[in-house]
């Protein structure tokens, strides 16, 4: 008999995540005669450990029942008008509580990450203890090398599962090896986000020594190529991409403005620095299990996306944007945005720039386009705009197909120009930010000699950004350098990653006030450990209840 199961109720496992994952991964619960049927030869351990990033990967973009399109409406990442997935729930003004009631709206979707991402956490903790099990009785994967190259990705897919599942929900399970042996049928207790972080972070300095140490030989490292698909990582590449997810993970666990200028910045930078120094990129094949749900389907139904004006609007040099801010929230509409920045179509008027945005963007700067007119689906009129991100609509075209930036190097460099903008060292920032922002055709910061925070980007009136200024938040200035950072930041990371948006925008205190600033543990796992609070659940974010954000920079 087949039954749903939560990740703690056993020691239950997943070898494989393929195909396109629109439903929740299902696991039989046979308990221990299982898990030693998986773990019964080395080539069944090390096939298991092949699959621990993919079943992180899987978890955050394999389905678009998710939290991850509500968090992009939540940051002005994307924009959509309809009910599908929770989207135009999260996206409404003012911002509702999350809701964490039996049978609400979203159950589904609130769920999902949740559950699967601890599932891949018990499956890389399983994996570890099954390899060590293993040498310790004088076994083997093959080779010292071999082992060591598995031993240091199962490691690093344990540390991505809980890592994510701590940037988005109050608190989770710490399931690691260090934590839980093996086998096991242990339900941990539920720990706070900054403490799943920490275990996260100790279980990628453990994937980062373990290949260290590894020895060369016969059947190390590169990783196989079906591991990330299409990325045979080197030792150093690997060691590279476990950085910068540190520095990722380090940065983005803040919660509130405080807790990110708490960070360590320091070692935020280090890793930067030791980090990827190209994309880090998956190659997509949805047949294979390597899938982007929200890539292959958010061209596809008018309404499930477009750019509203909140964030793109300080690209404007127009004052159009100014106007817009002017006008009771409810009055506002769509506007042309007249723009030195080549990341968006040139042209004063809407069909200038309808024809300079090419059915493709392949071999252009841009990365928006002005949309044809037969395509415009209105929806509330502060969300609704001429624009579309559509810098991987080749990717759609290709049926899910292709290289996609898991990591791009400007979501490192910016983190790295933070933590020097924090430190006072703004020439250093600016050279970082530079880099991106020369070729979108903004004036460089460092001919601008930019020496505090509070001094404005150069362009004079055609500066950019223009962000609204304090009190009336109704109008525009030029922005300082924080605000470039950020700018560049937004622009380079669109669509890629994982709610990179959200997590920056909350931790910057850019969210519109009482967004949540993180999920509850769903009440699906509240009943199964057998809590049961009123009506399954808790609720957070939305006026009056906790963890919402206050009224931030722009004054959203």
């Amino acid at each position: 008999m087949r039954k749903w199961v939560s990740i703690f109720a056993g020691a239950a496992t997943v070898i494989a995540a393929a195909g396109c994952d629109d439903s929740p991964l299902e696991v039989e619960n046979t308990n221990q005669p299982d898990i030693d049927r998986a773990y019964s030869t080395p080539a069944g351990i090390e096939s298991v450990i092949g699959t621990t990033f993919q079943l992180t990967f899987q978890a955050l973009h394999g389905s678009n029942t998710s939290v991850k399109p509500q968090l992009m409406n939540m940051a002005f990442e994307s924009y959509a008008s309809v009910a599908n997935n929770g989207m135009a729930l999260r996206a409404a003004l003012p911002r509702q509580s999350i809701q964490n009631t039996r049978g609400h709206t979203t159950q589904n979707e609130n769920f999902r990450e949740f559950r699967q991402l601890q599932l891949a956490a018990r499956t890389s903790t399983n994996a570890i203890g099954a390899l060590d099990s293993l040498v310790a009785r004088s076994g083997s994967l093959g080779t010292t090398a071999r082992n060591a190259r598995a031993r240091a990705f199962a490691f690093f897919g344990n540390a991505t599962a809980l890592g994510f599942v701590a940037l988005v929900y109050d608190s989770a399970a710490i399931i690691t090896p260090m934590a839980i042996p093996f086998p096991s049928d242990i339900t941990p207790p539920l720990s706070s986000a900054a403490d799943v972080m920490a275990a996260a972070i100790a279980l990628l300095d453990s994937a980062e020594a373990i290949a260290t140490a590894a020895p060369t030989g016969t059947d190390g490292f590169p990783i196989p190529t079906g591991w990330i698909r299409g990325n045979p990582l080197t030792k150093d590449q690997f060691i590279r991409v476990v950085k910068s997810y540190r520095a990722r993970f380090r940065a983005n666990v803040a919660r509130t403005p405080a807790e990110r200028s708490a960070v360590d910045w320091a070692k935020v930078i280090a890793d930067v620095e030791g980090g990827i120094t190209q994309n880090f990129e998956v190659d997509l094949e949805p047949s294979e299990g390597w899938n982007n749900a929200w890539i292959g389907q958010h061209h596809i139904y008018q309404g499930w996306h477009q750019m509203a004006p909140f964030i793109i609007g300080m690209a404007d040099t127009s004052r159009a944007y100014d106007a817009w801010l002017a006008l009771p929230i409810n009055s506002r509409a769509p506007f042309l945005i007249r723009t030195p920045d080549k990341r968006f179509p040139s042209g004063e008027t809407r069909a200038a720039q309808i024809t300079n945005s090419p059915a493709t963007p392949a071999g252009t700067p841009l990365y928006f386009r002005n949309r044809a007119t037969g395509l415009d689906t209105p929806g509330e009129p502060w969300g609704t705009s001429y624009y579309d991100h559509y810098r991987f609509i080749p990717l759609y075209n290709a049926s899910s197909r292709g290289r996609w930036p898991v990591i791009t190097k400007v979501e490192m460099d910016m983190l790295a120009a933070e933590g020097h903008i924090r430190a006072g060292r703004f020439a250093q920032a600016a050279a970082l930010i530079d880099k991106s922002r020369i070729p979108a055709g903004l004036p460089s910061l460092v001919a601008a000699n930019i020496t505090s925070a509070t001094q404005p980007v150069p362009g004079g009136n055609a500066c950019v950004p223009r962000v609204p200024a304090a009190p009336s938040y109704t109008a525009t200035v030029c922005g300082n350098i924080f605000e470039a950072l950020k700018w560049e930041k937004r622009m380079e990371t669109t669509l890629t990653g994982y709610a990179v948006w959200y997590f920056d925008s909350r931790g910057w205190g850019d969210l519109p006030e009482f967004t949540g600033l993180e999920y509850p543990v769903p009440y699906q796992e509240l009943d199964a450990r057998g809590r049961n609070l009123p009506l399954g659940g808790y609720n957070l974010g939305g006026q009056g209840l906790p963890s919402a954000a206050a009224k931030g920079t722009y004054g959203f």
